[in-house]
């Protein structure tokens, strides 16, 4: 008797075929996206506005806007060292409130419900 023999493509065969398919395909969607972005914009790039961007601000907004300039608030923190008089959250409710920085806690941590929006300096 015989042994028998592997007769189809070996395991690195495989994978190198693979790969260059993979390639394949990543090179045509690359070409695809290129042309496609080439045909809505002219053949050229989009000329520049002349005007500077504007933010359109919404009630709600406009609302967070304010309360933060008057409380001295900010959403990313202060200095090192400067500690937190009060918190600006939003209730459950969509409410916006000037709470204690340690209620303002209890929301950030989850203790509480409703949205930390910032940090401020003013006494509640």
């Amino acid at each position: 008797m015989r042994p028998t023999t592997r007769r189809g493509p070996t395991r690195a065969q495989v994978s190198s075929v693979l790969l260059a398919f993979k390639a394949a395909v990543l090179a045509a969607v690359l070409a695809l996206t290129v042309t496609t972005g080439l045909a809505a914009s002219g053949g050229a790039a989009a000329a520049p506005d002349a005007r500077p961007p504007t933010m359109a601000m919404d009630h709600a907004s406009q609302a967070v806007h304010r309360a933060m300039n008057e409380h001295n608030c900010s959403s990313t923190g202060f200095d090192p060292g400067t500690q937190p008089d009060s918190a600006l959250v939003r209730t459950t409710r969509g409410e916006l409130r000037i709470v204690s920085f340690d209620r303002g806690w209890d929301v950030f941590t989850g203790r509480r419900p409703g949205l930390l929006v910032a940090v401020c300096l003013a006494r509640p």
